[in-house]
């Protein structure tokens, strides 16, 4: 047994936490931002846009040679990382990405049971639907959604639009990613749970055999 699989349980526990603090960390900048908000905001903007890639992740590692797998995930991780960091000042969403990252792609490094693919294939293809369908979803009730903090006068007051080199509803309503991302990452807490408490389920069934 490898050292993933003899912790295997820890990493999913942590993975629920991490996902928790995500979404925590984007509502606290949509419901109470700070002035001095703008390039975080623009950060979770674009962490919400990197998701997008980052879904498909699972899958690549359950169907790809290991090698392949690591060659194709870890640049495409640490150029995500690196542009994300370029909008923040100080790196503590950095390294908490990081730590994010090296959770979902941990069974890249070793070669696992098949029992633990098979819950990877799984959770990857919940988190792919679960993506898409909470992002029609948030476009559809968009014009509802509400601001909160993020109000047109507060982000010309930061100077959120000064520096701006894209458009999109995203970019110019950052309260719709953020009530995407609130979403989007308590699903993914919860998805984790569920498995988590159906794997028990299943290993006290069959030590009652």
């Amino acid at each position: 047994m490898n050292i993933i699989e003899k912790y295997d349980k820890p990493f999913r526990y942590g993975a629920i936490v991490l996902n928790v603090i995500f979404a925590y960390k984007l509502f606290v900048v949509w419901y109470t931002p700070n002035i001095t908000d703008a390039t975080k905001i623009l950060s979770y903007v674009t962490l919400m846009a990197f998701e997008f890639a980052m879904v498909h992740s699972g899958l690549f590692m359950a169907f790809l040679p290991k090698r392949i797998s690591l060659f194709l995930l870890v640049p495409l991780y640490g150029a995500s990382a690196l542009a994300f960091n370029s909008f923040i000042e100080g790196n503590d969403i950095l390294i908490l990405y990081c730590i994010v990252v090296f959770n979902r792609m941990r069974y890249a490094f070793f070669n696992v049971k098949q029992e633990l693919k098979n819950e990877l294939i799984l959770k990857s293809v919940i988190s792919v639907i679960g993506y898409f369908f909470l992002l029609l979803g948030t476009l559809l009730i968009q014009p509802v959604i509400p601001e909160l903090g993020l109000t047109k006068d507060f982000l010309a007051e930061s100077n959120f639009y000064k520096d701006l080199t894209i458009t999109g509803l995203f970019v110019s309503h950052p309260h719709i990613p953020l009530f995407f991302g609130v979403l989007y990452y308590l699903f993914l807490a919860i998805t984790d749970a569920y498995l988590i408490n159906d794997s028990n389920k299943v290993v006290a069934s069959r030590q009652d055999l």
